[in-house]
């Protein structure tokens, strides 16, 4: 019997670190150089994927720099097109940190579905898999008037609509 709890502890030990959510290496790309930007688009979704894994807490130093590598990616990566919707990001265009989530979920969104081609399609993906990502409380996303109306039309199924 003492065998049995000692193999259940010890498998839990090791199996439980390997849920949770770790940071990918960045320091491994060199954004400054193109070749360094290319092949950094091995790591662009596993970052967009971590960031909607851990919550929104604005001073986290691993999320701040994976924020800031993503968006320096999406800026200068030859091999993908990022659109900016200014309808949607006019709801929230003054809010760095859904911004920067916004960015994520584009990369996210687009890295995932690379058939889809249509910025709007892929405008309105992304701001659904970021109002998903906001409406958890876990994550702590403090949503501001238009985003919030935004949310009540995603769940009312007329996001389209109210944009």
């Amino acid at each position: 019997m003492k065998k049995l709890l000692l193999m259940l502890l010890l498998t839990g030990a090791v199996v439980l670190p390997s849920f949770s959510q770790t940071l990918p290496r960045m320091d491994r790309y060199d954004l400054e150089t193109e070749e360094g930007v290319i092949d950094a688009d091995s790591i662009a979704l596993p970052l967009a994927e971590y960031l909607f894994k851990v919550p929104a807490i604005k001073d986290d130093p691993a999320r701040l720099r994976a924020m800031n590598f993503l968006n320096k990616w999406m800026e200068e990566t030859p091999s993908f097109e990022f659109i900016l919707d200014e309808d949607i990001m006019a709801n929230f265009e003054e809010d760095r940190d859904i911004t920067d989530l916004y960015m994520a979920a584009l990369t996210k969104y687009q890295l995932q579905n690379p058939d889809i081609e249509d910025d709007r399609k892929i405008s309105i993906g992304a701001l659904k898999l970021l109002l998903d990502y906001a409406d958890n409380d876990d994550n702590f996303v403090l949503l501001r008037d238009d985003m919030s109306r935004l949310m009540v039309a995603y769940k009312e199924g007329k996001l389209e609509q109210a944009l």
